[in-house]
């Protein structure tokens, strides 16, 4: 089955280069969308596997801001963004945060991310199954 991923980035270019790029390594792009506002709607309506997200965003909301709420819906959050400095990265390590990618970026290398990203992803629901009984 084809691994879901949302991907949320202000520059429509990079954004189509990202869904054609993902899509030839076998993933299904759900939407892309430019602001934390849609990306916190769609992140709830599509709930998809992982959220491809950018910092600096369209709008009001920062991409960290956006990644804290649809990091609630217990999806992971893998960004990619040009903002590489300390000050940035220890903002966006918060909850739901399962990779930090540097634009311009190497897809294999964010392939690789999304793997692990999806693994991790799947051993803690297995692991929160476990605990409440569910299986």
């Amino acid at each position: 089955m084809k691994k879901r991923l949302l991907i949320v980035e202000d520059e429509a270019i990079t954004a189509l280069d990202l869904k054609y790029s993902l899509e030839e390594l076998g993933y299904e792009i759900v939407d892309t969308v430019d602001t934390g506002q849609d990306a916190i709607n769609t992140a709830a309506e599509t709930v998809p596997d992982i959220v491809l997200m950018d910092i600096k965003l369209k709008g009001d909301m920062e991409g960290i801001e956006a990644a804290e709420i649809i990091s609630e819906l217990r999806i992971p959050i893998v960004y990619l963004t040009a903002n590489t400095d300390t000050n940035t990265f220890e903002k966006s390590n918060v909850k739901g945060s399962y990779g930090f990618i540097s634009k311009p970026y190497d897809i294999n290398k964010l392939d690789k991310t999304l793997q692990i990203t999806i693994k991790r992803a799947e051993l803690e629901a297995d692991k929160l199954n476990d605990a409440s009984g569910f299986k």
